[in-house]
């Protein structure tokens, strides 16, 4: 029985020799070559946010780091918090104040022409209650000196002018508020328009694209 078995194992062997030659005698590949899945880093990205924020006797900054992806060449996306802070002559001639709003966006652009870029997004933010006067924006201040917050949510869109480079880029973008609440947004109109302007700046994490 054991005779056996080692005869069948070399009759076995000289078969597998025997076709693995005939198959290079043939031309074909012996083996096939696996395909690797494409390196998810190579597609990833952090953007920086940093725009200033004008208005009537107020200035302040618009922060916003981003985590991203490219889905195609031609695309992105990306997700990550806001902070914006808004200082303010308080009416009182007792000085200045600064109101801080927190929040989270998401974006996403898509190429139209070269540097020119489709671009929409959605922010939700704890705005602080405003009063309008004289058609100008007041934050709202309680009697201990407090804000009124509100959550409010913010969809836009507009286009994005973008500077691309090997290891990241550089962007400047217009959009438009469909959801401009004049008791509570922190953003001041442009010639009577709810435009919102973003300036911000990109690092792909996998290195040169």
């Amino acid at each position: 029985m054991r005779k056996l078995t080692l005869v069948v194992l070399f009759l076995s062997t000289l078969y597998c020799v025997h076709a693995q030659v005939q198959d290079s005698a043939s031309g074909r590949p012996i083996l096939k070559k696996r395909t690797k899945p494409e390196d998810f880093w190579k597609k990833t990205f952090v953007a920086i946010n940093l725009t200033p924020s004008l208005g009537s006797g107020s200035f302040g900054a618009y922060i916003s780091p981003t985590f991203g992806y490219h889905p195609s060449e031609n695309s992105s996306v990306a997700a990550g918090p806001l902070y914006m802070f808004n200082s303010f002559n308080n009416g009182t001639g007792s000085g200045r104040t600064t109101a801080s709003i927190w929040g989270a966006r998401v974006w996403g652009q898509h190429r139209i022409y070269r540097t020119f870029f489709a671009h929409a997004e959605y922010e939700v933010m704890n705005a602080v209650k405003m009063v309008v006067m004289n058609g100008l924006q007041y934050y709202y201040v309680n009697p201990d000196g407090s804000f009124s917050h509100q959550t409010i949510g913010n969809p836009l869109i507009g286009a994005a002018f973008v500077n691309e480079g090997d290891s990241g880029s550089q962007s400047f973008t217009i959009l438009y508020n469909l959801n401009y609440i004049e008791t509570a947004t922190p953003y001041t109109k442009l010639f009577s328009i709810p435009i919102v302007l973003r300036a911000s700046i990109s690092f792909n994490l996998g290195g040169n694209r």
